[in-house]
């Protein structure tokens, strides 16, 4: 699935840089791609083993699929149709299937229940800067942008509940890690006046941080312990926005 959404974006660039030499062709003048600064916000799916939910495999995240996304996007154009820009963005995950932790804690640790609370989710935050190839062609503008930058990674807190004849409880603590990441997407902006937008865009975010973690009343090391998580974060999002245009056509 990520290599199909990259041969889009792929697709996508080089349809817009027909469609821009197309549109030189038709006039003398080409205008120039305005720069913008707006937010943005939407749909984010979570790609890989982050999103896998076996107690059984120690890659496993525990992280829901399907999450949301919001961010500041902006980028100066210095050329009619290249620019540099950068994204600040925060995406976020809620766990899921941690009925199945709980489960695996119960038979491995042979007690008659457990139950496992989950406080916090996964959070990305990223500020990533790069070059953008723009082509206007009369009210709308076609974007496609390569950024990469840092990403921060905390992961929520797992605690685990054990019923016997005596209550035992540990946890998995929160952790962060920053780590590099780059993202490739492409948009198209539409200008509802002169210096206002709206904005659609979709993108593909990768990186691939070494999270340390700390577990605290572990006393015994049965059944699952995670201490170091180190797996490729991959996530597609599809984001709407509205935006600032600046600068002459």
């Amino acid at each position: 699935m990520k290599n199909n959404f990259l041969y889009i974006i792929i697709g996508s660039f080089l349809s817009i840089a027909a469609l821009a030499q197309d549109n030189t062709k038709s006039t003398s003048d080409a205008p120039k791609a305005k720069s913008f600064i707006g937010i943005t916000g939407g749909y984010s799916n979570l790609l890989g083993n982050l999103a896998k939910f076996d107690y059984a495999d120690d890659k496993s995240g525990y992280a829901n699929k399907t999450g949301f996304n919001v961010g500041v996007e902006g980028a100066y154009f210095f050329h009619k149709n290249i620019g540099f820009g950068g994204i600040y963005s925060n995406t976020s995950f809620f766990t899921n299937g941690v009925q199945t932790l709980a489960d695996g804690y119960k038979e491995d640790f042979a007690v008659d229940s457990t139950t496992v609370d989950v406080k916090g989710r996964y959070t990305l935050n990223n500020f990533l800067v790069g070059p953008y190839f723009s082509f206007p062609v009369k009210k709308f503008t076609f974007d496609v942008r390569v950024v990469a930058g840092i990403s921060s990674i905390k992961t929520p807190q797992f605690t685990t509940y054990l019923e016997d004849q005596t209550d035992v409880t540990f946890s998995q603590n929160s952790s962060t890690a920053a780590a590099f990441a780059f993202q490739a997407g492409a948009g198209v902006r539409y200008s509802l006046i002169e210096n206002l937008c709206v904005k659609l865009n979709f993108d593909f975010f990768n990186s691939n941080p070494n999270i340390k973690i700390t577990n605290t009343n572990r006393v015994v090391k049965a059944g699952r312990l995670i201490t170091e998580y180190k797996q490729p974060i991959s996530v597609i999002s599809i984001n709407f926005g509205i935006a600032y245009q600046f600068g002459k056509k």
